[in-house]
């Protein structure tokens, strides 16, 4: 892939999501994988009225970066099991576009969080909705117990058996290539 867009479903300016994007795109430098910070673009939240004045320049610009890329590795924070407000409001922007605005392309599905579970609650749920958004699922992985597992000194896991499934993961992606459930990396014991 000549253009992967790597972004956060975050507007905290100290996301977590966001250090797990981060911490890839370092991991893999020759990949082409870019940061796209979704807090840039302030989309007013989403109405059928609002719609009616017009679809917002910002969704726009950002549709047009979703068209460009090649594939997409999402991380998503949970809220209460949802995604949240601020990347559904994204996805209600862009869907207004483009239903299928992911294009059928490849994408990575990720999740962190300070409790254990790493947000898996609702990547279970998103599993069904980015396909639904024209997203070819490539595989999914939730990074639980952030502050014991990341180094943020070193911007790096520190937990060897997270890391290994994760870069496997990512090698996965980069090569199109779909994790089946049999062959999940998140199995490994």
């Amino acid at each position: 892939m000549k253009k992967i867009i790597a972004f956060a479903g975050s507007n905290n300016p100290a996301s977590i999501n966001e250090k797990l994007i981060k911490y890839i795109i370092q991991e893999f430098p020759k990949s082409r994988i870019e940061f796209l910070d979704l807090k840039k673009y302030t989309l007013p939240i989403y109405s059928q009225e609002i719609e009616q004045k017009g679809i917002p320049n910002q969704a726009k610009e950002l549709f047009q970066l979703f068209t460009s890329a090649e594939g997409f590795i999402l991380a998503s924070p949970e809220h209460n099991g949802l995604p949240s407000a601020f990347f559904k409001n994204t996805i209600d922007w862009l869907s207004r576009i483009d239903q299928r605005f992911f294009g059928d392309k490849p994408l990575l599905l990720l999740s962190t969080s300070p409790g254990a579970t790493g947000g898996s609650t609702h990547l279970e749920i998103l599993v069904n909705l980015v396909q639904r958004w024209g997203g070819k699922l490539i595989g999914k992985f939730s990074l639980g117990s952030f502050q014991q597992n990341f180094n943020d000194d070193t911007k790096s896991l520190n937990n060897p058996k997270e890391e290994y499934v994760l870069k496997n993961l990512v090698e996965s992606f980069l090569r199109n290539q779909p994790v089946s459930e049999e062959n999940d990396p998140n199995d490994i014991e």
